[in-house]
């Protein structure tokens, strides 16, 4: 393998949902984490082999994670989430009352990318997806993706910030074209972008350069410092700890990805 050294100060990114942001938080990234992924056909499943970190990659992995989450959340409890889905679609606008969507709405995770500081110098492996021999600056330089080689793992302290998208109560989808709404969307958005660029190995410069010419940023729209005190108030947000807007969101943002990634003609499984 060539070496190629990502030097302390390097700024990367990571792809994961909100329910492992605690774990993350107290013990950090392990570093036989697996790589997220989706699964097509006859597709081996995603081994460890370091922790994968990117730019729109990791937008990618966000994706992957939270659609194979919600994936199974919503098979485990298919006839309770529909009973939901029927209430929200015969009262718009208004939240359903139903107990039992506590124990559901503790499993939802919504995506997240943390943003991670590297404070010594890392070994990066090349992006295999991408390249087919072991260039890992060529993997990093023009698809700002690869593999973190370091035996201990991440560590929490190294990661400053993560990014969220912005998320819904009942007041926002009870009303046509709401900005909030349309926010939400565009972060689901930035998610597919990181699709195209799996999908069709694009080099990620030119997407995320028409990405900020739109929209004036390169990442979700709601952002946080990654420490005790502000993952306690992330998790007190009305939107997470209300079980049913927890759904209503994880929903949302599922069925905008599977539209936009339609549209991409990309499958999602």
């Amino acid at each position: 393998m060539s070496a190629f050294i990502l030097t302390a100060g390097t700024i990367v990114k990571f792809g994961t949902i909100s329910t492992a942001l605690y774990p993350i938080f107290r013990h950090g990234i392990p570093a036989d984490t697996p790589r997220q992924g989706f699964q097509h056909g006859e597709e081996t499943p995603a081994v460890s082999n370091g922790i994968y970190v990117g730019e729109l990659m990791a937008y990618y992995a966000a994706c992957a994670a939270f659609c194979n989450a919600t994936s199974a959340l919503h098979a485990a409890n298919q006839e309770v989430l529909s009973q939901f889905v029927t209430q929200l679609q015969n009262a718009h606008g208004e939240k359903p009352r139903m107990a039992e969507l506590e124990d559901i709405a503790a499993q939802a995770g919504l995506p997240v990318v943390l943003e991670i500081t590297l404070e010594e110098d890392c070994l990066l492996q090349a992006d295999d997806h991408f390249i087919d021999d072991d260039n890992a600056d060529k993997s990093w330089k023009l698809w700002r993706s690869g593999s973190l080689r370091r035996p201990s793992g991440i560590p929490a302290s190294w990661i400053k910030k993560f990014y969220f998208p912005r998320l819904l109560d009942y007041r926002d989808v009870g009303s046509a074209k709401n900005p909030r709404v349309l926010e939400q969307t565009t972060d689901s958005a930035l998610m597919v972008g990181g699709l195209m660029q799996s999908w069709h190995k694009d080099t990620p410069g030119d997407l995320l350069v028409a990405f900020k010419k739109q929209y004036g940023r390169i990442n979700f729209s709601q952002s946080s410092n990654f420490d005790e005190t502000a993952l306690e108030r992330f998790f007190n947000l009305n939107a997470m700890l209300d079980p049913a807007m927890r759904l209503l969101n994880q929903m949302s943002i599922w069925q905008d990805i599977d539209a936009l990634a339609k549209k991409q003609e990309i499958p999602l499984s």
